[in-house]
């Protein structure tokens, strides 16, 4: 009788061991992507992807990683319990975007058998200002002769644009706006002059170009240049 009890008692020992090592945690996601549409530059994009532990044990979310700096993301929770679910907040900042994106989430879990998910947010922006040149890049300029190039300045939006100012802190450029109020789908151009000083050797900085669109009140122009004699 003691030896089928021992045997008996081992034999649910045994079980028991088997069950507990099948026992883990499951991210489940069921729409890993979203798609915004199309935006105007910008805006900025919010979205909330549903997650869920359909495990036995619970879910840790150890990390929640997006692809770059114009993205922000977190979880409601940092641990889900089994059969219960949580959400992972993400915005993203349109700002410096044109044309068609991709951009991703990485969530990384103890889930053994997916310990790294990725969502992603996918759309097109569309630029309601369109810059050329998006830079300036004057090359040699000659110290004390003036050197001018000009920007293009095109209203790609459905109302009315208003140029406020064009303005660099850099003293030895100057910029002037020809016009200062663009019709949807016209285009306007700024004429910017730089004149190096005897004691400049390198010029680098930005022009900063104002407007009355709340998406895009004010818009950086890179701008260079190398003072020769």
């Amino acid at each position: 009788m003691k030896l089928s009890s021992a045997i008996t008692t081992a034999f649910f020992l045994i079980i028991l061991s088997g069950a507990s090592a099948l026992a883990a945690p499951q991210l489940v996601v069921d729409e890993p992507n979203f798609s915004f549409g199309t935006i105007p530059q910008g805006k900025k994009v919010n979205h909330v992807f549903a997650i869920r532990n359909s495990g036995d044990t619970p879910l840790t979310i150890q990390r929640v990683r997006p692809s770059c700096g114009c993205t922000a993301a977190n979880a409601s929770s940092p641990v889900i319990q089994p059969g219960k679910s949580g959400e992972i907040k993400i915005t993203f900042d349109s700002t410096n975007f044109s044309g068609k994106v991709s951009k991703t989430v990485f969530i990384d879990t103890n889930d053994p058998k997916s310990p790294a998910v990725t969502l992603t947010m996918t759309g097109s922006i569309t630029e309601e200002i369109q810059i050329a040149p998006r830079q300036l890049n004057l090359g040699q300029t000659k110290i004390g002769t003036p050197k001018e190039v000009t920007i293009s300045v095109t209203n790609r939006g459905n109302r009315p644009l208003k140029l406020v100012s064009a303005k660099s802190p850099i003293s030895q450029v100057v910029a002037r706006i020809r016009k200062d109020q663009l019709k949807p789908g016209e285009s306007g151009v700024i004429d910017v002059t730089v004149t190096p000083r005897a004691e400049d050797r390198m010029l680098s900085g930005y022009l900063f170009i104002t407007t009355d669109n709340p998406q895009k009140s004010e818009i950086m122009v890179p701008l260079y240049a190398s003072a020769v004699k």
